[in-house]
């Protein structure tokens, strides 16, 4: 009998046991397999908890999410068909859910029970074919025998043989840093002083949880304004009974407080919220497609370059920028002067260089505005920074012009469609940076320049959360005057942090915090993990953190076929990992899979589990003269 384990079944080994359900019900396997499923929680539902509350919103549109595989996953093996996440729940006996639309943004406690039920439909099929066994427990140890096979040893004390091996653990709670044991430090010295002096650092677990000792009144300094501060947010203002409503005359969004709320105040480096999402006109699964930053390109690139020698400023970002670029362009031209004038535009733009092209919009293209990514990148003004009042000027009609270009739409509204190609075409992007193809300087640079502007421009949250944040800011419950790159002080004298402004040429900023709160999702790092399991398997060199020359890039360390990669350099065949646990070695794993766009989640799944079957268990189908994708075990 052939075992197969993985270890961790949220999203990431969901994908894995789906790869694995069509392979077995479609006859794939000519010996029995004992399937073992580690996890020592609900299964399918990773860190989506069930008792989140409804408040906690994804930032997907429900049609742009499943688990499914679909004609479009090349080299995935045989389809098995299933319900996005908008089909799913519109199936459901709740008037809550049967009547959302499919672009809705749904509670993140409803992905979870989406993914269980997943779960539930894939165990249920293999039923007949395999035995499948559930550990509810954590793997904390695994043994690398000389035959090549494995011994888990799990928390429990249960040991498992296993001749396969996929690691989908998930997100890391990692220890503290430096500067958090300093923080934490000081919220033991001082605790005696300031009973809610709290310093939270919530890790991969809902942020809410950790605000049950925050009283009314309280100041909480929110440190990052990504997704987690916006979870943070809502906590300490919906959670605590707050209410958004409408003017009836104006539209405008206003909050009514309960009287439980604390006042919140939000800093980052960049001193700028994450953009909201556009109104969703794509449907499920369209895209742009790439006229630059092609596929064709990425191959290009690795036939006439080593690995390690790509440059990311110099050779990829100038393609992907020409990509945003001619989306902003033709958008502008299809409103301005129709379907006909944007299409010879179209082509003449790819048929240009960067000056040309400039050349050709302000010359010969009256109305059209130049793209400019330092203005997107860098979009505040010099005059904003004189003093905290003019800043937060400029940032509200900044964040309200951000809103009216959201709701022009993803396609027809150039800002947005343009920042929306940094989504549509992240596959080529991946395929140009992942295995370390960029030198280890530019990868660098990609980490520290690129990224964080990406992240704020193409995977915020929806429109109804920055409304809700200007709503805050002026009813007095939010402050959001700091400006880029704050100082927080650690004040013996008041037992408060102190958030300090640092850029503002004519006044300085100043408040006392009783909560400093930690908002930003922990980097992947094997060395910083708590994980038993990751240390131990760095202990016995089974794996080794991912690093591109000197730079400590993320996650651990796999080749390009997802094996896992030992303390030595040498690839273990028949064990991979997939998910975050690699966020290094491949780029971008957090997002979840959506449906008929060649999902990167699916293919790596696929990918991983047809190998598995082509070792050892049968031959795939596709070999024995039949085609991959056209075999369904629905019926199974």
């Amino acid at each position: 009998m052939t075992s197969i384990a993985i270890l961790g079944l949220g999203p990431r080994g969901l994908n894995v046991l789906e790869r694995i359900t069509a392979y077995v019900c479609n006859g794939y396997s000519s010996q029995p397999i004992h399937l073992h499923l580690i996890e020592p929680g609900v299964p399918g539902v990773g860190i989506h908890y069930d008792d989140q509350p409804d408040y906690l919103l994804l930032n997907t549109v429900a049609s742009q999410i499943t688990m499914f595989m679909d004609p479009t996953v090349k080299d995935a093996g045989p389809l098995l068909p299933g319900p996005n996440m908008y089909e799913w729940a519109a199936g459901l006996d709740d008037p809550r859910y049967n009547q959302c639309t499919p672009n809705c943004y749904l509670p993140r406690r409803l992905f979870g029970e989406y993914l269980h039920w997943v779960y539930q439909y894939l165990c249920r099929r293999l039923d007949r074919f395999c035995k499948v066994t559930l550990h509810k427990t954590s793997a904390k140890e695994v043994i690398h025998r000389p035959d090549q096979t494995f011994s888990i040893l799990c928390d429990d004390q249960t040991e498992i043989d296993a001749d396969f091996l996929f690691m989908a653990t998930g997100h890391s709670e990692n220890y503290p840093d430096e500067r958090d044991r300093a923080r934490i430090q000081f919220v033991e010295n001082n605790r005696f002083r300031n009973r809610y002096l709290q310093y939270v650092m919530p890790g991969p677990a809902p942020i809410h949880t950790h605000f049950k000792d925050v009283p009314p009144g309280a100041t909480v300094a929110i440190e990052g304004m990504g997704l987690t501060a916006i979870d943070a947010i809502a906590s300490l203002t919906v959670g605590r009974g707050g209410r958004f409503h409408r003017n009836a005359e104006t539209g405008a969004l206003c909050y009514k407080p309960s009287g439980d709320e604390p006042c919140l105040a939000i800093i980052s480096r960049s001193g700028l919220p994450l953009s909201c999402r556009a109104i969703n006109q794509k449907g499920a699964s369209d895209q742009y497609q790439a006229r630059f930053l092609t596929a064709d390109q990425v191959r290009h690139w690795k036939m006439t370059k080593n690995r390690g020698e790509l440059d990311f400023f110099n050779d990829v970002f100038p393609l992907l920028l020409k990509d945003m670029q001619y989306v902003f362009y033709t958008t502008q031209a299809t409103k301005l002067y129709g379907n006909s004038y944007a299409h010879l535009l179209g082509e003449m733009l790819v048929r240009l260089g960067a000056e040309a092209t400039e050349n050709l919009i302000v010359n010969d293209c009256p109305g059209i505005e130049l793209f400019r990514w330092e203005n997107i990148a860098n979009p505040i003004d010099d005059s904003a920074l004189g003093d905290p009042d003019a800043y937060r000027k400029w940032l509200i009609s900044f964040l309200e012009q951000d809103l009216h270009e959201a709701q022009l739409g993803n396609v027809s509204g150039p800002y947005k469609a343009a920042c929306d190609v940094l989504r549509d075409v992240r596959d080529n992007l991946r395929n140009a940076v992942d295995f370390g193809w960029l030198s280890p300087e530019s990868h660098q640079q990609f980490l520290r320049r690129f990224i964080p502007v990406m992240n704020r421009l193409a995977v915020g949250p929806p429109v109804q959360r920055l409304e809700e944040m200007i709503a805050l800011y002026k009813a007095g419950y939010l402050d959001i005057g700091f400006g880029p790159n704050p100082k927080v002080a650690l004040s013996e004298g008041a037992a408060q942090f102190q958030i300090v402004s640092t850029t503002f040429k004519e006044q300085k900023k100043s408040i006392y915090a009783d909560v400093l709160c930690k908002a930003q999702i922990p980097k992947s790092s094997p060395t910083q993990d708590r994980s038993a399991l990751i240390q131990n398997l760095m202990k016995r060199g089974l794996i080794r953190p991912f690093t591109n020359g000197n730079v400590d890039v993320g996650g651990i360390e796999v080749d390009d076929q997802l094996n896992l990669v030992t303390s030595s350099g040498e690839s273990v065949p028949n064990a991979w990992a997939l998910g975050t646990v690699s966020e290094g070695s491949k780029f971008y794993t957090y997002i979840v899979p959506r449906p008929c766009v060649n999902s990167t989640a699916l293919v790596d799944a696929g990918r991983s589990v047809t190998t598995m079957f082509r070792q050892s268990l049968r031959p795939p189908l596709s070999e024995q003269g039949h085609e991959p994708g056209k075999h369904s075990a629905m019926g199974a």
